[in-house]
């Protein structure tokens, strides 16, 4: 058994977000119970055989029900035993950017989110984001600066 066993039951763990933007500019947010009802981004596992950018399509759609094209990862880090998280973990995190594929409405997989809402990146900023999302935001406000 490993020194860290214990402490990371689940050993470290491959996740993503969907960064998903629509005409208008906006992004997507949800709330989440696991995150402490502060807003994150939709994703979750990256399944052993999936590619990334396939993990996080598929766990958009099954999150809001959103068919998504996907673009590039502008965003990963490593998140370990985060504050707002339900549990321990070791996170090794990537965030893809994506854009609808057509004109569709959110529909919430209520187990487990229970809100959305459509924001500009900069107010984004100021909202109640859970840990490591502001990052997500300004990496994704420097990509669409062109640096």
């Amino acid at each position: 058994m490993a020194v860290n066993d214990k402490k990371f039951p689940r050993g470290v763990e491959i996740v993503g977000s969907v960064i998903i933007e629509n005409n208008q500019g906006e992004i997507l947010l949800v709330k989440s119970a696991k995150w402490n009802n502060k807003w994150t981004m939709p994703g979750g596992h990256i399944e052993p055989g999936e590619k990334i950018a396939e993990a996080l399509l598929r766990e958009a759609e099954e999150e809001v029900g959103l068919k998504l094209k996907p673009g590039k990862i502008i965003a990963f880090g490593e998140l370990i035993n985060s504050k707002d998280f339900h549990r321990p973990a070791h996170f090794i995190y990537f965030d893809l950017l994506c854009g609808l594929a057509d004109n569709q409405a959110v529909k919430l997989e209520e187990r487990e989110l229970n809100e959305y809402i459509w924001v500009l990146p900069p107010a984004a900023l100021t909202m109640d984001l859970a840990e490591s999302y502001k990052e997500t935001i300004e990496k994704y406000l420097e990509y669409k600066k062109g640096g």
